[in-house]
């Protein structure tokens, strides 16, 4: 398949895209869960994280002060833009595959992408946690994106925050590992958003692809043996275009069917 990032890309294309990309049968657990982050100690200057949630096989943290709206555009699109990408990319080995046309579905949903990278990855000693390494990527993503430094601490720590509530949730865990199993494509992703004041929604990524040649199940907060798997990195960043949002989130919502309600649950934590 043919990816392009046209900045002018027209709505009636990206409609026609939107209705003819072929998303995973709805049997299919895909499934999104929210929980909120505990911050302490945390600067006053700047403003704390407050939640996140498994979309898929990735964890998205949204910094407070994000609009419901926007939470659940960004959610939506970014589940859509999943699922159409585990329909045509299903191995491991797709990785690149995979992760172009991701970026193509969301700029179709209205993203503007920025920024976008894809390489091998390499991890450091002998053992590593994929948790700590896609945090790393994610780094390394908001960095590019050139954000004010106070701004890229906080969407760095929204990102760190989320992780370490996922390690002390068990079910939101629990889904993420099946999520991750059931879609078989090998690789996981960490997403920190934040809106300014002015109303510019920013998503940053940082994407992780391995290739497993061992048992291994478990993927987060467990040690891996570098020789034992293949590693490749996604790093983007990208900025929402509400007007296009307004005139897609209708056939984005009718092409995710039950999923769009069914699979974003709130958590407490």
């Amino acid at each position: 398949m043919s990816v392009k990032f046209d900045s002018v890309l027209t709505l009636a294309d990206r409609l026609d895209r939107l209705t003819t990309y072929d998303v995973m049968p709805e049997n299919v657990l895909v499934s999104s869960r929210t929980v909120a982050i505990n911050s302490v100690g945390y600067k006053a200057a700047v403003e704390k994280p407050d939640r996140a949630s498994i979309v898929g096989e990735s964890i998205l943290a949204f910094v407070s002060g994000m609009t419901e709206q926007n939470q659940v555009d960004i959610q939506h699109s970014y589940l859509f833009a999943s699922l159409v990408a585990n329909r045509q990319y299903p191995r491991d080995e797709q990785g690149k595959e995979w992760y172009q046309l991701f970026l193509q579905v969301m700029q179709d949903c209205g993203w503007t992408i920025l920024q976008r990278y894809y390489d091998s990855v390499a991890a450091s000693g002998k053992s590593f946690k994929m948790d700590q390494l896609v945090l790393r990527v994610l780094g390394s993503a908001v960095a590019a994106a050139a954000v004010p430094g106070p701004t890229s601490l906080l969407m760095l720590k929204v990102a760190g925050d989320a992780i370490a509530a996922l390690q002390s949730s068990g079910k939101p865990l629990q889904l993420f590992d099946q999520n991750i199993r059931e879609s078989g494509a090998g690789g996981f992703g960490v997403a920190t958003c934040h809106e300014t004041p002015q109303g510019e929604v920013m998503l940053a990524l940082g994407a992780v692809r391995f290739i497993n040649r061992t048992n291994q199940t478990r993927i987060l907060f467990v040690d891996w043996d570098s020789s034992s798997v293949d590693l490749y990195r996604g790093e983007c960043h990208m900025t929402m275009v509400p007007a296009i949002i307004n005139r897609t989130r209708a056939t984005i919502i009718a092409r995710l069917g039950d999923r769009a309600q069914k699979k974003i649950e709130e958590y407490e934590i």
